[in-house]
């Protein structure tokens, strides 16, 4: 490295750095463990439903979800600025393959998927609360009807977006507590496991044999549960001392969560055969009751309503700080790089996402949306394995704190397996991703006249500390 003086990154005078290593790494299991760990093992059994292949997909998920933090941890100690992804996709292949990633990220993944995990919340609230339920009717608009449920949903996207407005070490901290919670019953119920008794004799369907597709659609539902682990490099520029911080909380965070996840199916199965998990609604809440009694299931649900509330704050720290990268860029609007002048945070761009999230979740469409993204989330984990092959190349000069271990054999098996899960995507949902190509292509037309407006403002499009191909190197990148 030079001995000349470091520069700070471009964000460094404006976002505050206040996440430190236990915020980072909460945020990263906050961002994975939602509900969806005690819901998927029924889909997953329904397609393997044997013992052996359903813990051999959790692995295997659990394994590549360890292979890509790797990859991530290096991209991420490599180039520590808000925007994650979006801006390694950027640097690597150019602006308009990553503005389209952002496009979706922001206006379907990140939010979609949030939303979906908010109304979830409010499922699981119901179990204590039945009149704010889902099925309760407030009110009815004609071409759709606003549940109670969904006012739920709508007053927590409110309150946690108030939290993160008003500092993100803030946020982070509510949300942690939340996630700790979801941890420690995750751990219990895999302890519980271990000293569970063989489970009771049930009468099941003879399962089906096991066919190479069924393995896929098993692992499109386990890519899902652990999904988001990724989003916390978004997040790179609040991150003190990223290059030492943001690998530790990627590499501890996606070891940690497959330990619990392998750990917890586990437990599961243990006490509820994969047949008959194949046909059983909430295995969370009945392995509870036969590993600790009639009153655990009670217990799960209180622990799914918590990872619901610690999830949906979690999932509401990335998406801003894409598009505040972005506008930063000049390929977004540039009220999306405002910054709060006290609270440091994108303050315009929390408050539209607060929006959108919002009418996501009164609309009931939410769910469909994320689905019609799948194959463009597997596609841009692709796309970051392929962008630290790219570098290593074009750019061996950048400094490299932490270097992605069993490198090159890690990258290109991550690369291969999000490639192979995304053929088999569209294989499985040819509907859903013809309609993700067709939400993709209407973020062509604001590309392209806010190039042309950049242009005319005397303006290149990405900023000038881009160290893309063709680009200057980025005085950014030495940051302390």
């Amino acid at each position: 490295m030079s001995s000349r003086p470091e520069a700070p990154a471009p964000e460094a005078s404006e976002l505050s750095r206040g996440l430190n290593l236990w915020d980072t790494s909460l945020l990263v299991l906050g961002l994975v463990i939602g509900g969806g760990i005690f819901l998927t093992p029924t889909s997953i059994a329904k397609a393997i439903p044997s013992e052996p292949w359903i813990l051999g997909a959790w692995t295997v998920g659990g394994l590549l979800a360890i292979a890509g933090g790797l990859v991530f941890a290096e991209l991420g100690a490599m180039m520590p600025r808000a925007g994650g992804l979006y801006v390694y996709i950027r640097e690597a292949f150019g602006d308009l393959p990553a503005f389209l990633y952002a496009w979706v990220a922001y206006w379907i993944i990140i939010i979609g998927s949030d939303a979906a995990v908010a109304v979830g919340f409010s499922t699981y609230l119901a179990v204590f609360f039945p009149s704010l339920g889902n099925d309760r009717v407030v009110a009815s608009l004609g071409f759709t009807t606003i549940s109670a449920g969904q006012l739920v949903a709508v007053a927590l996207t409110l309150v946690f977006s108030a939290t993160h407005y008003v500092g993100v070490r803030e946020g982070a901290r509510i949300q942690g507590v939340f996630t700790v919670v979801i941890v420690a019953a995750l751990a219990a119920l895999g302890v519980g496991g271990l000293f569970a008794g063989a489970p009771r004799a049930v009468a099941v369907p003879i399962a089906p044999p096991i066919v190479f597709s069924a393995l896929g659609t098993a692992l499109i539902g386990v890519f899902w549960t652990f999904y988001g682990w990724n989003e916390i490099v978004a997040v790179a520029g609040e991150v003190a001392n990223p290059r030492r911080n943001l690998p530790l909380a990627l590499i501890l965070g996606t070891g940690l969560v497959t330990l619990l996840y392998v750990g917890v199916n586990a437990a599961f199965l243990k006490v509820i055969p994969a047949a008959e998990m194949a046909h059983t609604e909430q295995p969370g809440t009945l392995a509870a009751t036969r590993l600790f009694g009639p009153g655990a299931g009670l217990l799960v649900a209180l622990a799914i309503t918590a990872a619901a509330i610690g999830c949906t704050s979690a999932g509401l720290v990335p998406a801003p700080r894409i598009v505040y990268a972005l506008a930063k860029d000049g390929l977004f609007p540039k009220a999306f790089a405002r910054v709060h002048p006290r609270f440091r945070t994108p303050s315009f761009a929390i408050v539209v996402q607060a929006v959108w999230m919002s009418l996501l979740c009164l609309s009931g469409r939410y769910d469909q949306l994320y689905t019609y993204a799948t194959f463009f989330v597997i596609l841009a984990y692709a796309a970051a394995g392929v962008a630290l092959f790219v570098f290593r190349r074009r750019r061996p000069d950048l400094p490299r704190p932490y270097r992605c271990w069993g490198y090159p054999a890690v990258p290109f098996l991550f690369v291969a397996s999000a490639l192979l899960l995304a053929v088999n995507t569209v294989r499985e949902q040819p509907v859903e991703t013809l309609a993700g190509v067709g939400i993709l292509v209407l973020g062509l037309p604001f590309y392209f006249a806010l190039r042309r407006r950049a242009s005319a403002s005397g303006g290149g499009g990405a900023s000038p500390d881009c160290a893309g191909p063709g680009r200057a190197p980025a005085t950014s990148d030495t940051i302390a």
